[in-house]
């Protein structure tokens, strides 16, 4: 898993990044607020840790422009020296899912840290050969996607997309990460390119709530697929229709 952590004291930083990182994560390490929010902009992360007391922005400043520009979804550890109950509820009541207190043990913050991404991500295994998610089933190794049981037919790029969100619903991917992983250095953020293919897959895999799914455009920034109940169909706007509308 991809792990961002905020942290300016070297030593933590540090321990930290071992910890995380001999309990087979990726971890990126920034030392103040405004570059941790730049990341995030760019790029996407499956967990947050973040240090309450750093340059330019606070971790809990952070903590409260994640929540409102990527989503509830994400999972945010703080860590943090202040321990009196009234700074702890301040944090989780900001969307904080977890909290500990400095100096941290390597092996608790792995462990907490553990428990926090298998209860965030235990609908769909990364690893898996094959996804489901709402009506669809994604079969890594055959590269195929199924609707309700329908075989529907998918170009390489479109797949490789389609397969990177289903991967990981309810997670914002911004545009530059999206085309990164799907076209390397081909293709420009600001391309259409990445436009029609999302249009292509709204179109060919009706990406919508009667099949349990949502394709949602976040402005400025990306997409994210998230589960969507069928009720919600009588209320969707049809954005398909109108790709060029959405950024």
């Amino acid at each position: 898993m991809k792990i961002l952590v905020l942290e300016d004291d070297d030593a933590h930083a540090e321990l930290i990044g071992a910890a995380l990182t001999s309990a087979g994560h990726q971890v990126e390490i920034v030392n103040n607020g405004r570059l941790a929010v730049r990341r995030l902009e760019s790029a996407t992360a499956d967990l947050l840790v973040l240090d309450w007391s750093v340059p330019d922005l606070s971790g809990l400043d952070v903590l409260v422009w994640a929540r409102s520009r990527i989503g509830a979804d994400i999972p945010i550890l703080m860590l943090t020296s202040r321990g009196r109950e009234d700074d702890v509820a301040k944090a989780l009541e900001a969307g904080a899912d977890d909290y500990m207190v400095k100096p941290v043990r390597s092996r608790e913050l792995a462990a907490r840290v553990g428990a926090l991404l298998r209860r965030t991500y235990s609908n769909v295994r990364r690893d898996a050969i094959r996804i489901e998610f709402g009506d669809y089933v994604i079969d890594i190794r055959d590269r195929t996607v199924t609707v309700s049981g329908q075989l529907q037919t998918l170009t390489p790029r479109e797949f490789d997309l389609a397969s990177l969100l289903f991967r990981h619903p309810g997670r914002i991917f911004p545009r530059d990460e999206l085309c990164k992983a799907v076209w390397g250095k081909d293709v420009r953020s600001d391309s259409r390119t990445l436009d029609t293919h999302i249009y292509r897959l709204r179109q060919k895999l009706d990406l919508s709530p009667r099949h349990g799914v949502r394709l949602r455009s976040v402005y400025q920034h990306g997409y994210c697929l998230e589960e969507a109940i069928a009720d919600e169909a009588r209320e969707a706007v049809p954005e398909a229709e109108h790709p060029d509308i959405f950024p």
